[in-house]
């Protein structure tokens, strides 16, 4: 059977390509024997002296200065104070005095209702008072000295004197039948009746009169007051000078008592809530002086006027209050800040972040060198952040720290360093 071209050539090619597959096995099988029967033996490189001697290490001797040692934070600013404005009487809404999204002072009228009969009310009441007064008067007048009251007495005691005289004239004529006993009864009447008045008029006091009418008077007088204040709440009035945020009525709407009108918010001293972990907490005081970065608003100064008791369940921070003077009005409810409460000062060194390194542990630590070009580690902590740079405590003045080249070398190692000035 005649054999194809095409299936020979394919074969040939097939072997080529498993003889290439293995090639580089047959021959690193071959070096390999050849380099072991020429292998000879390579001296260890000497503890101590860094693999490439060529490398020359950065080195920077530390001047410390002293800097604040801060915690830090971000928090979000709110009003001093948030209230809304109440009505004091139901009417309807006449006018809107204040402009909302402004300024106003403490007592400045916000809105203006209707005062339906108020005015007629008060001058009634007033009239009243007038009266009251008057009787009042015309009673210390009836029992003084020979005044309507004596008079009255005497003319009582007349009246009962000439009853009883008629009355035993009568008794007689009945008596002797030339009247009838009808007539005795009669004049017996008149006289219970003169008793009467005078018993009467001889109980009456002066005090007491006076008293009642004294309370008449005071009742009006309350009256008034009533109606004088429901007046008064015919402007309603702010309460504390801050921000009108907004009004929550319209004009011609009917509102009832106790209903909310307005809002008024403190913007003259704003507060920051700036959440604190629970580990550094206690380092932070009441009236502590505090660097406040606003978002959009540049810097800040405050002060801490409050710190929480107890934590937030879900974070384990505690809330701390930072009061924001805002005279100047360019802050907001809400806006979002930096935070940095100075706790102490201590000595550091400015370096590069880049030259920190951290361990398993999440310490941070540098690398330094002693005169003799050995490599050393020192644990540092960060005190403060500055741009692109870190300050570092924990280094004695006059340490060389290793800045450009320290990645490449390891503590214990024999190194080529060189001092270079520092630039900040």
């Amino acid at each position: 059977m005649k054999i194809r071209k095409s299936y020979i050539s394919a074969v040939v090619i097939a072997g080529l390509i498993v003889g290439w597959m293995y090639s580089d096995d047959l021959l690193e099988t071959y070096f390999l024997d050849e380099t072991n029967k020429n292998k000879v033996a390579i001296p260890e490189v000497e503890k101590g002296v860094t693999g490439s001697p060529d490398l020359i290490t950065q080195a920077f001797k530390v001047v410390n200065q002293m800097v604040p040692l801060q915690i830090r934070a971000r928090g979000v600013t709110r009003t001093g104070f948030e209230i809304d404005v109440i009505s004091r009487r139901q009417s309807f809404v006449l006018a809107h005095v204040a402009v909302d999204g402004g300024w106003v002072e403490s007592g400045a009228t916000l809105i203006e209702l209707d005062k339906g009969t108020l005015d007629a009310d008060i001058a009634a009441a007033r009239a009243e008072r007038e009266a009251s007064l008057a009787a009042y008067d015309d009673i210390k007048k009836r029992f003084r000295m020979g005044g309507a009251w004596e008079a009255q007495i005497a003319a009582a005691t007349a009246d009962l004197e000439a009853v009883g005289s008629n009355y035993e004239s009568t008794k007689k004529l009945v008596d002797r039948g030339v009247k009838k006993p009808l007539a005795r009864l009669q004049q017996m009447a008149l006289l219970k009746a003169a008793e009467m008045r005078l018993i009467e008029l001889e109980n009456q006091s002066e005090e007491l009169a006076l008293s009642a009418s004294y309370a008449q008077i005071k009742a009006v007088d309350a009256r008034i007051s009533q109606l004088l204040e429901q007046l008064k709440f015919t402007k309603v009035t702010a309460s504390q000078s801050g921000w009108l945020e907004k009004f929550h009525v319209e004009v011609g709407q009917t509102i009832k008592e106790n209903a909310p009108v307005a809002r008024i918010i403190g913007l003259q001293s704003l507060i920051l809530d700036a959440p604190i972990p629970q580990t550094q907490i206690n380092k932070i005081k009441i009236g502590d002086s505090v660097d406040l970065d606003i978002d959009g608003a540049g810097k800040r100064q405050g002060r801490v006027s409050k710190i929480a008791t107890s934590s937030n369940q879900a974070t384990r921070t505690f809330n701390v209050e930072i009061l924001l003077d805002n005279t100047d009005m360019a802050l907001r409810a809400g806006m979002s800040a930096g935070v940095r409460v100075t706790i102490d000062q201590v000595p550091a060194f400015k370096i590069s972040p880049a030259h920190l390194n951290v361990d398993d542990a999440g310490l941070l630590s540098v690398k330094t060198v002693i005169p003799n070009g050995i490599v050393e580690i020192m644990p540092v902590m960060i005190a403060q952040t500055v741009g692109n740079a870190a300050y570092v405590s924990g280094l004695p003045d006059g340490t060389l720290f290793l800045g450009m080249g320290q990645a490449f070398v390891s503590a214990g190692t024999k190194i080529t360093y060189k001092i270079v000035e520092e630039t900040n």
